[in-house]
């Protein structure tokens, strides 16, 4: 190839390649239009002129497209570089055949000449894309430093108005804002305003809202006095920006009532936790071991206030002999279910506590267990079952007293016949002898019905109000004497009265048992304490008994003899039950004891151990005043001889039947007799109604005696009424039943004493025998 086709080549490859460019390659002249001598094809995507039309022939000069306000500068800028005779580099802006505004990157040099006859060459391209590029990076970045900003305020712990007013604050001073603008947020009935806000027409504003609703409105404007040209505060990018801001203002609104219900969630369970009247302590589960981490205020109660000190203490150091505790808390933890159990420990004092204790397990590693005593309630529980033991002996007691009550009036009546008999027919004195022992023996039989009748509470006394305190004084000489020399006896007696209802002699009778039985348990040189007294309503002495409410007296006898074991307490009270040797104790005194006791409304209480002796604690309610004493008894009237009444007589055991039938005759009345109630009617009847005493058993088949009477007092207007029974309180109920006098006689009794009852009672003086 020769040399001048090489170079023509080389010269059209060069020119294809300058319009190939992705901008525009020219040569121009170093004036003011700068007149161009050489453009490459790249000016028609440029600027939208051919090449053609841009030359120095042609009327449109490049140094018009330039943006006026921005080609001073280029005017400058390439005036400069031509006389330092340095290279140069541009950016600004041109409008285009269309009008566009294009940002462009220049590159020139000046290539020969001086002046205005020097000539330049350069490069320029459109960078608008580029800037557009990088205007919506700054934005975005600006868009996270906002979200940054919002979230950092939203996540810490401040409240929603210290969050709103650092917002209102942050805003003049970011997001692309002048130095010269305020903000201010409307949220509800709330408003935060930077300092110098004033409300002017050119601002913006962006609504708030919170779960979907319009709930307020953020707004930008210029500070009081600003200077800045109402146009700069028009801008899409801030405008946007300030929507964003609205956006995560809703979002920071939205979370602090969501926190705020939360809290209050949390305030409302702390505070039901804190107010449930069951104790509750919560576990945490730190490998084999659980830790107390809390508790609520009834804990602390029932713990006496212990319980702070436990927290982030194990349960085995807390009860360390008691694995098997340790061990339901990982069951319940294990299974996730339920569980229930009583236990009893060691309390206040030493003496035992019973707890119900509930655990339930909470993910992922709590154990809530709710504690509840029942101290109280197992020891009613007890005592009313051994309650429920007594009240069937005593009606036992009760039942086989009436039946030996009955035998007892049959031997003690014909005793009396007997010994009648014999002082008339002046018989031997060994045959007197005899019937002596047989009535005595009789009359202890009789002793020990009557004990039996206080153990069941069915015997009747006429109740009075006696102090127990100076009671206890006036028999505090006999007491001493009852325990010997080698015994001390100390009274500590209350100095206020203490006065209680109950039967003349029952008092003497509960303290002369309980100091025999102190007796017997001590050894030579053993004490014996009696103290009385008064406790006021609602006062608790650490003693559970099931009295109702109210002021109280307390009779207490304490020895420090040998004590019970728990089997031997629990049967004390049984009749018949004695731990002494054979015929050193019947086991009827203490069963006295309780009848008197439970009769008078009270309440009895043991308190005793091996080796730690034995206290009793008796509780009675407390009266108002003690009663003056009961003036003597009048002298009994002289008994008038009979005159022949009408006797029914109305008894089921055919032997005390034919008994009184017997003495009654004897007696000179005229006596009807019948075993049963449809007998004593029939009986009735057929007499025309004039019947003048009426003579009951109060326990017969089919019927009672108080029912009976009714019927009779029906039948015969006037009738009096004279109840026989085993059981004195039956007859007294019966009595105030009747509207008619009535009197009771009670088992055993002798015929001189029926005999005299009948006779004052047909007489018209009700009496009680």
């Amino acid at each position: 190839m020769p040399e001048s086709e090489g170079e023509a080549c080389t010269a059209h490859d060069f020119a294809a390649l300058l319009d190939s460019l992705p901008g525009m390659v020219y040569r121009c002249r170093a004036d003011r239009a700068w007149t161009l001598d050489y453009v490459s094809a790249g000016a028609l995507e440029l600027t939208g002129f051919r090449p053609d039309e841009l030359l120095a022939s042609e009327r449109r000069a490049y140094a018009e497209l330039i943006v006026p306000m921005d080609r001073r500068a280029v005017e400058a800028a390439v005036e400069s570089a031509v006389a330092a005779g340095q290279s140069f580099t541009l950016e600004y802006r041109i409008r285009d055949r269309a009008g566009r505004t294009k940002q462009v990157w220049e590159r020139g040099r000046l290539i020969r000449g001086e002046g205005k006859s020097a000539v330049l060459e350069g490069f320029i391209t459109d960078i608008s894309p580029l800037r557009r590029a990088e205007h919506d990076l700054r934005e975005r970045l600006k868009e996270l430093e906002l979200l940054y900003e919002v979230s950092s305020i939203a996540g810490d712990e401040s409240t929603l108005d210290e969050a709103l007013w650092q917002i209102a604050d942050r805003i003049p001073r970011g997001y692309s804002y002048p130095p010269e603008v305020a903000a201010r947020i409307q949220l509800g009935n709330r408003l935060y305003t930077s300092p110098r806000f004033a409300s002017d027409p050119c601002s913006q504003s962006a609504p708030i809202n919170v779960e979907g609703r319009a709930a307020g409105v953020v707004e930008v404007c210029r500070i009081v006095d600003s200077d800045v040209p109402r146009e700069r505060y028009f801008l899409r990018e801030e405008q946007e920006m300030l929507h964003v801001v609205a956006g995560r203002i809703g979002a920071l609104a939205e979370r602090a009532r969501i926190i705020d219900a939360l809290r209050t969630s949390e305030r409302h369970a702390r505070d039901l936790y804190e107010r449930l009247p069951i104790a509750t302590v919560v576990w945490q589960q730190r490998g084999d071991s659980f830790v107390l981490v809390d508790h609520n205020r009834a804990a602390f109660t029932l713990s006496d206030g212990r319980v702070p000190g436990w927290i982030g203490r194990s349960l085995d150091q807390l009860l360390p002999d008691r694995p098997d505790l340790a061990e339901a808390l990982r069951t319940c933890a294990g299974s996730e279910a339920p569980s229930r159990r009583e236990i009893e420990l060691a309390g206040i004092g030493g003496l035992p506590s019973i707890y119900v204790v509930s655990l339930g397990f909470v993910p992922p590693d709590l154990v809530l267990a709710h504690v509840l005593d029942v101290t109280r309630e197992r020891h009613l529980e007890r005592r009313f079952q051994e309650a429920q033991k007594m009240e069937v002996l005593g009606r036992m007691a009760a039942g086989v007293a009436h039946d030996f009550n009955n035998l007892l009036t049959v031997i003690l009546s014909y005793t009396g016949m007997l010994e009648q008999s014999v002082a008339a027919s002046r018989a031997s004195g060994s045959e007197v002898a005899d019937l002596e022992e047989i009535r005595k023996a009789s009359e202890r039989a009789a002793a020990l019905t009557q004990q039996l009748l206080s153990f069941s509470r069915r015997d009747v006394v006429a109740p009075e109000i006696i102090d127990i305190s100076a009671k206890t004084r006036e028999l505090r000489g006999m007491l001493v004497r009852l325990l010997g020399e080698d015994r001390l006896l100390t009274c500590s007696l209350s100095g206020a009265p203490c006065p209680v209802r109950m039967g003349p002699g029952q008092l003497d009778q509960i303290l002369v048992n309980l100091v025999i039985n102190a007796r017997d348990a001590t050894r030579a040189g053993g004490r014996v304490v009696i103290a009385t007294a008064r406790l006021e309503a609602g006062d608790d002495d650490g003693v559970h008994i099931d009295l109702p409410p109210g002021p109280r007296v307390v009779l207490t006898v304490r020895d420090d003899g040998s004590g019970m074991d728990e089997v031997t307490r629990a049967r004390i009270f049984e009749p018949f039950f004695t731990t002494k040797p054979p015929g050193l104790g019947t086991g009827m005194g203490l069963s006295i004891v309780y009848g008197i006791v439970r009769q008078a409304g009270g309440a009895i209480v043991v308190d005793s151990h091996l080796g730690a002796g034995t206290t009793f604690r008796i509780y009675f309610p407390r009266e108002e005043e003690v009663a003056p004493r009961r003036p003597s008894a009048a002298p009994a009237p002289q008994l008038r001889p009979p005159g022949g009444e009408t006797v029914l007589l109305v008894e089921d055991s055919e032997q005390v039947r034919r008994l009184v039938l017997r003495v009654l005759a004897a007696a000179g009345y005229h006596v009807l007799t019948a075993a049963d109630a449809a007998e004593a009617l029939l009986l009735c009847e057929r007499n025309g109604g004039a019947i003048d005493l009426l003579v009951t058993d109060l326990v017969m088949p089919w019927t009672t005696g108080a029912s009976l009477a009714h019927r009779v007092s029906s039948r015969c207007p006037g009738v009096r009424v004279l109840f026989m029974s085993g059981s004195p309180e039956r007859a007294m109920q019966a009595a105030a039943e009747l509207d008619a006098t009535a009197s009771f006689i009670a088992k055993p009794f002798t015929g001189e004493a029926l005999v005299g009852l009948v006779r004052r009672i047909l007489d018209g003086e009700p009496a009680a025998s």
